[in-house]
């Protein structure tokens, strides 16, 4: 039978030892790979690390950073196991490989930039369709309509359509505008 009194040495042992893992790194380390770091896990692993090198607890990071006990100290081994450099990095995962060639991706997000106009459409925003037809015309290449959003979404686009009207607009007054407008002509 497991005890209190020996889970609570058991606990004061781990908080001690897991602090060993960043033993050989400086927090003045730690704040330069976090100035170098890029993406929002990989920062966020290193703030794990930074919050546990200046003493915070396994659960006050858990709670901080939103995730469970197991993820921050998992996030902790990668300090020990892999070079300083490469422990807020995933590893590369295999999958399906783009559709498109880097340099035509990198291609379409410049021309996502733009209005279609400028590319000789009559949409003044981009839309999936529209990019569908874009990207297939342009590249050859087919997507789902799921993926074109979540390809206008890494644009920074939103996906989402224009309302032609105003859904809370009063149509009396809407009406009395467009005669004012007609009345007044064209400035």
């Amino acid at each position: 039978m497991f005890s209190y009194g020996r889970a609570k040495a058991f606990t004061s042992w781990f908080v001690t030892n897991s602090m060993g893992r960043l033993d050989d790194i400086t927090l003045e380390e730690l704040h330069e790979l976090r100035k170098q770091t890029e993406g929002e896990i990989p920062r966020e692993r290193v703030l794990v690390a930074i919050g546990r090198k200046q003493g915070d607890h396994i659960d006050t990071l858990a709670e901080r950073h939103g995730v469970v006990e197991k993820t921050i100290r998992n996030w902790l081994d990668r300090f020990t196991e892999e070079p300083i450099e490469q422990a807020p990095y995933d590893e590369p995962r295999p999958g399906r490989p783009s559709k498109l060639e880097p340099q035509h991706r990198k291609e379409l997000f410049k021309h996502l930039q733009d209005p279609p106009t400028e590319l000789g459409y009559d949409q003044q925003a981009w839309s999936t369709k529209l990019l569908l037809h874009h990207v297939k015309e342009e590249y050859g290449v087919e997507y789902s309509k799921g993926h074109a959003r979540k390809l206008l979404g890494k644009a920074e686009l939103s996906w989402r359509t224009a309302r032609p009207r105003n859904h809370e607009a009063d149509s009396d007054e809407e009406a009395e505008f467009q005669r004012t407008v007609q009345k007044n002509g064209p400035s």
